[in-house]
């Protein structure tokens, strides 16, 4: 079966274009483009025009491109940003109009066990307690669970617990970032946002969990860590892993540049989140400080992969 399935985040809006062998799926096409959706949604409560012209824009051309690959099912989901909004009717409605396709918006509860089920498919050594760390653009996702590999491949049966904290990259950065690098004031006011979240919202571990970030912060920081040479692809299967003294050393760094210094790091891995970048970092940074983690393996799969599996796992029934 050949499917298609778009991740309509806070920041970027992500495709990918599948084969489901009946046992495993294989890439076909991806694309990333980033339409800051969320923009002004924290403080404003609405997407703005531009931030919708952006996103039908993009949806179009996903829409064109999938049916391009001739999928027989299109899934496309919204997460944060269209939670929030006061007018997600009427951005669903414009996205039915436009492309003839549906808009389903995910509970907090369905992205974190998606992302949770995507980050474990690229290991297949993942005995015991794990927690899966998603930081999106305006929520950061807490996943733990026991055992994923043997639940493969329907791993959300293998979670525990869960939370979802509201804070975010975009959310955040909008929140307390007038400039980057931003005020040694500004980056305490994020840290002690992220340490109350923590705070309010635990989640139960036992034992020593292995830690896993998917999505766009963590993976781009795993390619900013190897460098700009590195041909490590955050889409080809093969995870990467970074030490707690990694994330501060960037964490460090990251809050003394500015946003073209940001992205002189790496261009290709931070094209279109060089702003925000920083906040994600500051985020995992405080998650591992947390839970008192040395190292997080870091899934080249996320939340669109995630809507695959799901629609597989609807096959199966």
């Amino acid at each position: 079966m050949r499917l298609a399935t778009i991740d309509i985040g806070t920041n970027t809006a992500q495709l990918l274009v599948a084969e489901h062998d009946g046992t495993e799926l294989h890439r076909l096409h991806a694309a990333e483009r980033f339409v800051r959706l969320g923009e002004g949604v924290d403080a404003r409560g609405r997407i703005g025009d531009d931030a919708q012209r952006r996103l039908l824009d993009t949806l179009r051309a996903y829409v064109r491109t999938a049916r391009e690959h001739d999928v027989e099912t299109l899934s496309m989901a919204g997460t944060s940003a269209l939670r929030d909004a006061a007018n997600r009717t009427q951005i669903r409605t414009a996205v039915a109009d436009e492309t003839g396709a549906a808009v389903e918006i995910l509970s907090g509860r369905e992205e974190a066990a998606w992302s949770f089920a995507a980050a474990c498919a690229a290991f297949d050594d993942l005995a015991g307690p794990c927690l899966v760390v998603d930081i999106g653009g305006g929520s950061t996702e807490l996943v733990a669970g026991a055992n994923p590999s043997r639940h493969a491949p329907t791993y959300p049966d293998a979670i525990t617990n869960r939370a979802s904290l509201d804070v975010g990259c975009v959310r955040l950065t909008e929140r307390c970032f007038d400039a980057q690098p931003p005020t040694p004031n500004a980056a305490h006011t994020a840290e002690q946002i992220i340490d109350d979240a923590l705070s309010s919202h635990a989640v139960p571990l036992e034992g020593s969990p292995t830690l896993i970030g998917t999505a766009g912060t963590a993976t781009a920081l795993a390619r900013v860590h190897a460098g700009p040479d590195s041909t490590w692809d955050a889409l080809d299967g093969r995870g990467f892993s970074l030490s707690r003294n990694d994330v501060r050393h960037w964490r460090e760094r990251l809050l003394r540049l500015p946003v073209d210094e940001v992205l002189a790091l790496h261009p290709e891995a931070l094209r279109g989140r060089a702003d925000v970048f920083p906040v994600g970092v500051v985020l995992l940074d405080r998650i591992m400080a947390h839970y008192g983690h040395d190292r997080l393996r870091v899934s080249p799969y996320e939340l669109r992969h995630g809507l695959a599996l799901r629609a597989t796992a609807r096959l199966r029934k």
